[in-house]
């Protein structure tokens, strides 16, 4: 075949090689863009009195930015545990041991999880953030309510995206002694004291004598509940051997949107 034939299959194969890569960018770029869930205005009622805050960070206020700033300071270990946080990290470390692989002279095809080097999601649009921090000391805190002797926690900070402003903060801590649980419940609780009575409970701690402040698996919880903010303290006993778990949360319940437009300047008489 000589080259004057060649050159059409040539630019034919050219052709196809780049409309590969395109699509392939394409497909890359629709399954990780931001779709940004649909949320809705706040609705008539009742708002929060006050902002409500727990570990010093407000739920429409505080910034991604802020809360990173915040648990790096604390020496905290963090991580993106959305959707696309995990997808993404999954990708970093499969690509990381194909290349030790390839390094090692080995066959980079063996590699357990290669496939996750570069596959991506719809499930990526999702712009969410959930910045989760295990095993971390809340007592350490400027200002802390928390005490020094208590267990350590679980720490969740949810963003509709990186651009929004928070949406949810949650304190997760486990207890095995049913009173000392019982007692925290009560301090976190007394932190909201000035909202009044709970809006909504669900159980309630059988105070009887002995062990059995807290039945196995019936919940037990206080929630106060405005058209813009939710706050909940709950209580949920696994038995011994994975403890009482009591959270505390403040939020900005969903689809509400956490963005709350600013009114106009009044108009200056002329």
């Amino acid at each position: 075949m000589g080259k004057s034939r060649l050159r059409p299959v040539v630019a034919v194969v050219a052709v196809l090689v780049v409309a590969a890569f395109a699509y392939r960018g394409l497909q890359i770029w629709d399954r990780t863009r931001d779709v940004l869930p649909d949320v809705t205005p706040i609705p008539a009622g009742p708002r929060a009195p006050r902002p409500l805050s727990l570990l010093g960070v407000t739920p429409g206020q505080t910034r991604l930015t802020d809360v990173q700033a915040l648990t790096a300071a604390q020496g905290w270990i963090c991580r993106d545990a959305s959707m696309r946080g995990l997808m993404q990290a999954g990708r970093a470390q499969a690509r990381a041991a194909i290349e030790a692989a390839e390094a090692r002279g080995d066959d980079p095809d063996t590699v357990s999880g290669a496939s996750r080097a570069y596959y991506y999601s719809k499930k990526e649009q999702n712009p969410q953030v959930h910045w989760s921090c295990e095993d971390v000391d809340i007592a350490g805190l400027p200002g802390s309510v928390y005490p020094a002797d208590g267990p350590r926690a679980a720490v969740a900070f949810i963003f509709d995206a990186d651009h929004l402003p928070l949406r949810y903060v949650m304190v997760s801590r486990k207890f095995t002694s049913q009173k000392a649980t019982l007692v925290a419940r009560d301090a976190a609780l007394a932190r909201f004291a000035d909202l009044g009575p709970a809006h909504e409970g669900v159980g309630a701690p059988d105070l009887t004598p002995g062990e059995k402040l807290f039945a196995r698996l019936r919940p037990v919880s206080s929630s106060w509940t405005y058209a813009d903010r939710r706050v909940t303290v709950s209580v949920m006993n696994f038995g011994p051997r994975r403890g009482i778990d009591l959270r505390e949360i403040v939020e900005i319940p969903w689809p509400i949107t956490t963005t709350t437009p600013v009114a106009p300047p009044a108009a200056t008489p002329g």
